[in-house]
Formats: structure tokens, sequence, C-alpha cells
């Protein structure tokens, strides 16, 4: 049987960049955003976590009609063994964001608790890579002017337009989401202990891979495969704080105001 393992992060952590790593490891695939419809869409990929529940429900209405703990369990367990199938002879890394977390839930979500997914992989042992950024500003900006430009990737038509582009940021709203990111982040890591996990930040992560992966900090080690050489192919889409943020001095006061000076010196 292959070996499953999550990718948990949140948006802008340099998911896809690990994730290119991850699919360079012998035997190893990824499996993109199964959750997300617009990178994975439902009406043409198997993978789609949303296609797969779509014809769960064809096969077995009283998934929903009569809905337990028991019966998510075995949809879960059948979502997963079907991606395996799908990859197979290979292992799978699967790409989990924190906001797509819910759709692993039943009736019964509430904010503050632990959500059933991790409850899952503790009890069959499925181990999780927990990906995240420590600077919550950079993580916000880049997530902002990717919104603003319509461009995510780098990989992505019009990417290197605008490139010396600097854009004036809600400073105070910028503050405001990065601190709801700090402490959405702190609540996985809480929400993990106790899965089987390897944990490492974007910051850590980032110069290792860019450096063609002489050291992968552990990743081919907790995956059960050898660290291999790798040719770098995304690039970061959003420059510097100071290049990019027009109100940079702006953005400053309001983080040294808030506590978080350390994301802009």
């Amino acid at each position: 049987m292959s070996k499953i393992f999550l990718l948990l992060s949140h948006e802008r952590s340099g998911s896809h960049l690990v994730g290119d790593y991850i699919g360079s490891l012998d035997n190893y695939r990824m499996v993109d955003e199964v959750c997300n419809p617009n990178a994975v869409r439902p009406a043409k990929h198997a993978e789609s976590f949303h296609r797969f529940k779509y014809d769960y429900l064809i096969r077995d209405p009283a998934f929903m009609l009569e809905p337990s703990v028991e019966r998510l369990n075995e949809f879960l367990a059948g979502f997963f063994d079907h991606l395996a199938r799908l990859r197979a002879t290979h292992d799978i890394v699967v790409d989990i964001k924190y906001g797509h977390v819910q759709n692993f839930e039943w009736w019964w979500c509430p904010p503050l608790v632990r959500p059933f997914l991790f409850n899952f992989c503790q009890n069959r042992n499925i181990g999780l890579l927990h990906l995240y950024r420590s600077n919550v500003v950079e993580a916000t900006v880049s997530a902002m002017i990717a919104d603003k430009r319509k461009v995510w990737h780098s990989w992505q038509a019009g990417a290197e337009a605008d490139g010396a582009k600097r854009f004036a940021l809600p400073a105070a709203e910028v503050v405001r989401r990065a601190k709801l990111l700090q402490g959405q982040t702190q609540l996985f890591k809480d929400w993990t202990i106790g899965t089987r996990k390897l944990e490492f930040t974007y910051e850590y992560i980032s110069p290792l891979l860019d450096a063609g992966a002489v050291e992968d900090g552990g990743i081919g080690e907790f995956l059960g495969a050898a660290s291999a050489k790798f040719k770098l192919r995304h690039q970061k889409v959003t420059p510097p704080l100071q290049a990019v943020v027009e109100n940079f001095d702006e953005l400053k006061q309001e983080c040294e105001k808030d506590g978080l000076g350390w994301c802009v010196s």
C-alpha cells in the first residue's frame, strides 16, 4: 500500500516550492490542492475532493441523510485510498491548506476545537508536513498584492509584468490580517500536537531548496526517501517589502505599534 502524507500550510507559505521538491524525490508524487476547485477542477480531475464527494453521494446518499462519525471515517479513508490508487505505484503527499480543513468535518465544527482531520490522521498515523511562514507581514502583503495583480505563481501569464510596480496598502489592515494569520498558525500548531509531523518554516526551507537541496530540512528523512538534487522551478513573485510597498514607512510604524516590528526590520 502506498504511503500517504499531508502537506499542511497557509496561503503564500511556499507550498508549491516544497511540493516541487517532494515531487523530485524517488517514488513520490504531489497531489495538488484537492479542495481548491480553481486549482483542481471537479469536473475534470478525479483527484478533486469535491468530485469524489459528489460521486460518493450518488453511490451512497445516506452518507448525508444519516451522518455519523463512523460514516465520516469510512468516507475519508475512501478518499485517501482513492488518491493512492490514482498515483499507484508511488507514495503521495496531499496539499491541504488551512482554509480547506473544514471540508473534512461532519456536521459539527466549533471554530476553536481541533478539526476532525487531525484526529483522523492521528488515529491512522498519517504523517503531516506542517509548513508556515514566520514573517506573517510578508505573507499577508504577498497575498494582498497577488489578489490585486491576479497573479499568484511565477508560471502564470503576467508574472513578469509590473515587476517594479509599488503598491499602496492599507497599513492597519495589513497588520490586522497578519495578526490573524499569526493566531491561526498557532492554532494549527496546537491542533497537530499528537500527530506524526515535521514542522518547518518558509524562512528555513527556502534557502535550502534555493541552493539545490543539498539539505532539505529533514523532509526526505521524514518521508523515508533519500534527499534529491533539485532544480528550482518556481520563483518568488513578490519583491521585498521595502521595494513593493509604496507606503512602507507607514506600514513599519503600524507593525511596530502592534508588536510586529521584527517583521519589517
